[in-house]
């Protein structure tokens, strides 16, 4: 905004454009002519000298401009446009509240992307530093006072036509567009229907499995938890239940990850994503037993005999998911079994090699051609017809991947096909420090939201286990009257609550001056809750299932040693 003490500068400026223009007649055949060319022309005069509007009205005018808005507080400027719509913008620099700099600058941003609307300056200031300026603020052309009607009628005629031209080639890149998308309609419709057909199947298909791993898992969960709260003596029993306790969370953390297969292609490591030691070997020989109805029970009902070696080498730890890392063995000794319709070995192989830990999954099977072997990883790609819905070695691909590995596959028709998977060795002094599940050394006080009665009760007893305390909230409403209550140290939310949102509670919560750091957890696999985004004051989000391991380490990331 001008100082007040620039003002008589602006004055003065008004009188020398007055003067200069008294009694200036306007080339009334070109303006004919421009008439002519575009007879609907619209142009917004922007000034807050009066006496400037009124000359370059009358100018105008005689240039056969009969479209003519004015706006003489700078402050109404994006009104007008709205309303009037111009084609050309008549703008002095100088004006008291907006100047014309903070004009262009918003205009800027309110215009689309594709929309040409040009910008003439009218300045009597004619530094070099001031051109500069106004050009880098998004003028279009610039025009010194004091000027003659014959300038100022070819610099608005050389806009316009760049303003009609442009109006022009963008009617004709819809109409182009509409007939492109007309003559292509009924193609795509019909592609997109049996695209849609082809991809519902697939996902109905791994809907399906995903329902029978689920099942399976639970299957876990359920015997195991029947046997001990039907038989006191095994309760009793520290050392079985224990034994079975572990099944069932080994179980539960299984199917946390079967049910979020569906965005498990090639999505990135997240900060959410529960990596730990894992030993490699381990899941090897747990994917071997796992499997065992698959290449030996199932295969024998086949009239097909197929073995399981094991070649294992000591191997350093890896830093991962070892759920996961079991789903990707399965998934290759699933498909190793269907390569072999006369049976056969399965050989898995583990090493170390160059500081990685090596996995292989060795069938002596059909083998694959050269181009299916390119497109083996792709998803929805599968050459077992009905059997198959492509979507096994593309999660495959996709956890190694986010595991920081890489997939190899050799491959010879009628003599079997290899997978070899590289992970990287634990580096001890980083990730296996990260992996510890560290405490507080303090104890905080904690307000806990969540309308699931299971869930907060299980996040309850990690927390007061481990010292902190602990006040419940169901709802977010119940929530926001706590902390008028009390101070607490952390807020942990969950996010689909009824009512009200948890990024909705985070959101007024922060409006009302809430400082302290806040965990949102949530059950659903995206819904716009980017987890390095930390939307809307969200200091770290969890995903559900939460282990206590998770809690330990997301306490101490927002809250600090």
């Amino acid at each position: 905004m001008p100082s007040i003490a620039s003002w008589p500068a602006k004055s003065r400026s008004c009188e020398h454009f007055l003067q200069s223009h008294a009694g200036t007649g306007g080339p009334a055949a070109k303006g004919n002519r421009l008439r002519d060319l575009n007879p609907n022309a619209r142009l917004l005069i922007v000034d807050d000298c009066v006496a400037n509007v009124s000359l370059l009205r009358n100018i105008l005018n005689r240039l056969g401009f009969a479209g003519i808005e004015t706006v003489t507080d700078s402050r109404d400027t994006f009104a007008r446009i709205e309303a009037f719509r111009p084609d050309l913008i008549i703008l002095d620099l100088n004006m008291p509240h907006l100047d014309g700099f903070a004009v262009m600058q918003q205009l800027a941003k309110v215009i689309a992307h594709d929309t040409f609307l040009p910008v003439l300056v009218l300045t009597a200031d004619a530094t070099a530093e001031t051109k500069r300026r106004a050009l880098a603020a998004g003028a279009t052309d610039l025009l010194t006072k004091p000027f003659n009607s014959s300038e100022l009628f070819m610099r608005i005629r050389n806009l316009l036509q760049i303003r009609f031209l442009h109006l022009q080639l963008h009617a004709q890149n819809e109409i182009l567009e509409l007939k492109v998308a007309e003559r292509t309609r009924e193609l795509n419709d019909a592609q997109s229907q049996f695209v849609a057909q082809e991809r519902l199947r697939a996902f109905g298909e791994m809907a399906g499995g995903i329902v029978h791993d689920f099942n399976n898992a639970l299957m876990s969960v359920v015997g195991y938890s029947d046997i001990l709260l039907e038989d006191d003596q095994m309760l009793a029993d520290r050392e079985t239940a224990r034994e079975f306790l572990k099944i069932m969370n080994t179980a539960g953390k299984d199917a946390s990850q079967v049910i979020s297969r569906l965005r498990e292609f090639y999505r990135p490591r997240e900060t959410t994503d529960v990596f730990e030691r894992v030993d490699l070997n381990e899941v090897i020989e747990q994917a071997a037993a796992l499997t065992q109805p698959k290449w030996k029970g199932q295969a024998l009902a086949e009239g097909r005999t197929i073995r399981m070696e094991l070649d294992q080498a000591i191997l350093p730890a890896i830093f991962g998911n070892a759920a996961e890392l079991r789903e990707v063995a399965t998934n290759l000794i699933f498909n190793a079994a269907d390569a072999m319709p006369g049976g056969g070995t399965i050989t898995l192989h583990s090493r170390t090699e160059g500081g990685q830990a090596v996995f292989e999954v060795s069938d002596e099977g059909t083998g694959m051609t050269e181009e299916v072997r390119a497109r083996c990883l792709e998803p929805f790609f599968s050459t077992k017809g009905e059997r198959g819905t492509g979507l096994g070695l593309s999660m495959v691909f996709g956890i190694i991947k986010r595991h920081e590995g890489t997939v190899e596959i050799d491959s010879t028709i009628g003599k079997g096909t290899t997978f070899r998977l590289r992970l990287p060795a634990l580096r001890e002094e980083g990730d296996a420090a990260g992996n510890e599940a560290r405490k507080l050394d303090r104890s905080l006080n904690v307000l806990l939201v969540d309308d699931e009665e299971a869930t907060r009760s299980v996040i309850m007893k990690y927390l007061t286990g481990d010292g902190h305390r602990v006040v419940t909230a169901v709802n977010a409403w119940e929530a926001i009257g706590r902390t008028q209550q009390t101070k607490f140290d952390l807020l942990i939310t969950d996010h689909a609550m009824p009512g009200m949102t948890g990024i909705q509670l985070v959101v007024t919560l922060r409006e009302m001056g809430a400082k302290q750091p806040i965990i949102l957890m949530t059950g659903f696999a995206g819904g716009g809750i980017g987890p390095r985004e930390n939307p809307l004051g969200v200091d770290l989000i969890m995903r559900k299932p939460v282990s206590r391991h998770r809690l330990r380490t997301s306490l101490v990331s927002v809250i600090g040693e």
